[in-house]
């Protein structure tokens, strides 16, 4: 046994002031005679035995010296942990990720278990014994570092919550043992409160480590991918996909819902054998107009363990026309394939006619065998001649050899069959002054076609394409719409398609003018750590961002459990009693028994039993 606080031995000479008050007690009892001629024998001899009359009936002053002795006993802070003696630290790491919020079979969470049983091992902090208090997550939070103090260390696990995010159990345990290795001794211990234990691997890299698993197999559904985009061919309609897993033991029956702004667009019935995964298509969905926000949500009727996976979240704006600027001669294709895009609107003027202030109105500027000075004030598009031309001599019916599809400005746009009689070669610029530049379509090593962007406050972007219209056959093609509509839609500054739903808990870069709408705002960077839209202010502009769980690790609630706990070595973790009995350091026994014996002596004493 260990004293931690044995300043208290210098109260034990209350013991004989005990005694002293004892003996000093007066018990005398009015009682009516005839005479006191009879007495005064009796007098005389009650005198001479006193001290040991009132010594006769000591049932009291015992209880009292023992009530005395569990007071200083309870000061004195003992304890019968040998870790104190070797030093200890204890870090106690609790499970905050999205799986934790699965119910179980009693009605209770997977983390109101685990913050019960951290709760007990808190009450056995000590000066000797510190703790500090951790969570698993996206990124390892140190909610407490190491004290003494269980009320801060309580106040701490109470404020914090479970999350809707995944995380990396690997990241808190190495985080864990650096907390560790900062302090002295060698009999430290991590207690790792989670629904599952880790594997044998990760107990063996980190000796110190015990885990104490909450909660049990249980079935689940779940969405694990939402997302939309506007079909390439017709951008007023759009796709939607919605892939589910059925994480059980059951085939299983339920209705998906797909709702836009608040508002039920469509409902399906859906079947997922155990074990199962399907994916569902709804094409040709209407693209709305006006002042929509956009918001797309799909959800199961399903009440199963975890409800945070049975909601999805993607975002479906409404399609914003761009304007565009032609300026030509006259351009019957260009004109054309302008007039047939829905989502552009321009307007055509002669090259004279052109100033810089003019193009600060339009969104894109498309020259047509015009380099003009000033250009680079707004996103342009070059037709023939071009500011990046090599200077060499065109090339005669050069062939297509390098296209990358994977390019925006290429997407679905098939050039396999394009025939081009004369082509001008490109230089590709070195990037500079925030500026990057990319070839997507080459002859061999001669650029055809380059896109450049300029990031930063001030966002630029330019394409060039080295060849004139009239010299190939890409007119006649129906490849040549879709390429106009894929420049001028990047061009207007990639914000044609909405951003892809987020996976809760990853982290957001954020541009220099992008700020987050929270309390207060958030700039540079943006880690959700719970579902739902986001507000993401850009130069006077919305724009929202849709966070979902979507992990197959948070949704997979099988094996999970675990009645023993497991541990490294000799490491020992407090006793996990029974849920009636509260786990107690030995000094709060102590003190109760104090109470209770005082408790139970005031009756008797007043009864006449103890006197």
């Amino acid at each position: 046994m260990t004293w931690l606080q044995p300043w208290a031995a210098w109260l034990l000479p209350g013991l004989p002031l005990i005694v002293l008050l004892y003996l000093l007690k007066v018990r005398r009892r009015p009682v009516t005679v005839s005479t006191l001629l009879f007495w005064r024998r009796v007098m005389e001899e009650h005198h001479r035995r006193a001290l040991f009359q009132k010594l006769r009936h000591i049932l009291s002053l015992l209880l009292w010296l023992l009530i005395f002795a569990l007071i200083v006993a309870a000061i004195a802070r003992p304890s019968f942990d040998r870790l104190i003696r070797e030093g200890a630290a204890t870090v106690l790491l609790i499970d905050a990720r999205a799986r934790m919020q699965a119910v179980e079979a009693d009605g209770k969470t997977r983390w109101d278990k685990a913050q019960t049983a951290a709760k007990q091992a808190i009450a056995g902090v000590s000066g000797s014994r510190p703790m500090a208090l951790m969570t698993v997550g996206p990124q390892p939070i140190v909610l407490s570092p190491f004290t003494s103090d269980e009320r801060a260390l309580r106040t701490a696990l109470e404020r914090t919550s479970v999350t809707d995010a995944t995380g990396n159990l690997s990241d808190a345990l190495e985080f864990a043992d650096s907390l560790l290795a900062t302090r002295g001794g060698s009999r430290h211990q991590i207690i790792l409160y989670s629904d599952r234990a880790p594997d044998r691997s990760i107990m063996r890299l980190h000796p110190f480590l015990k885990a104490h698993p909450v909660g049990s197999t249980r079935d689940n559904v779940a969405i694990l991918r939402f997302a939309t985009r506007p079909l390439p061919a017709s951008p007023q309609t759009s796709e939607i996909l919605v892939e589910m897993a059925n994480f059980g033991s059951a085939e299983t029956t339920t209705n998906l819902q797909i709702r836009y702004d608040d508002r039920l667009i469509d409902m399906k019935p859906v079947t997922l054998a155990a074990g199962a995964r399907e994916t569902r298509v709804f094409p040709s969905v209407p693209r709305p107009g006006g002042g929509a926000r956009g918001h797309l949500v799909a959800s199961l009727e399903k009440n199963d363990a975890l409800a945070v996976d049975n909601v999805a979240r993607a975002l479906l704006p409404p399609p914003k026309p761009v304007r565009a600027l032609l300026v030509s001669k006259g351009n019957v294709f260009l004109e054309k394939a302008l007039s047939a895009e829905a989502g552009i609107s321009f307007e055509l003027i002669a090259p004279d006619g052109w100033t810089q202030a003019l193009s600060g109105k339009f969104e894109v500027t498309i020259f047509d065998n015009l380099t003009p000075v000033g250009w680079e004030s707004g996103n342009a598009l070059f037709v023939g001649r071009t500011p990046f031309d090599a200077g060499e001599a065109p090339l005669a019916s050069p062939v297509l050899t390098d296209i990358d599809t994977a390019h925006p400005i290429l997407r679905t746009v098939d050039l396999s069959r394009v025939t081009v009689l004369r082509g001008q070669p490109l230089a590709l610029p070195a990037p500079a002054e925030e500026w990057s530049y990319e070839a997507p379509l080459r002859s061999f090593e001669a650029p055809l076609l380059i896109a450049g962007e300029k990031k930063g406050a001030q966002r630029r972007r330019v394409v060039a394409l080295g060849f004139e219209l009239a010299a190939t056959d890409l007119p006649l093609r129906v490849a040549f719409p879709l390429l106009i509509s894929n420049t001028v839609h990047w061009l207007a500054g990639a914000g044609t398609d909405p951003r892809l739903p987020v996976c809760c808990g990853d982290t957001i870069p954020l541009a220099a003018d992008e700020r987050v709408v929270t309390t207060p705002p958030i700039a540079g960077f943006f880690q959700p750590l719970q579902n739902g839209f986001y507000k993401v202010e850009r130069s006077g502009q919305n724009e929202w961002i849709a966070v979902n769980t979507a992990s197959e690790q948070e949704s997979d609630l099988r094996g999970a459990g675990g009645a023993e706990p497991q541990q490294n070595g000799e490491i020992e973790l407090p006793r996990i009693a029974a849920s009636w009995l509260p786990v107690w350091p030995p000094w709060r026994y102590l003190a109760f028994a104090a109470v209770f014996l005082a408790t139970v002596e005031w009756p008797l004493f007043h009864r006449r039993r103890t006197e």
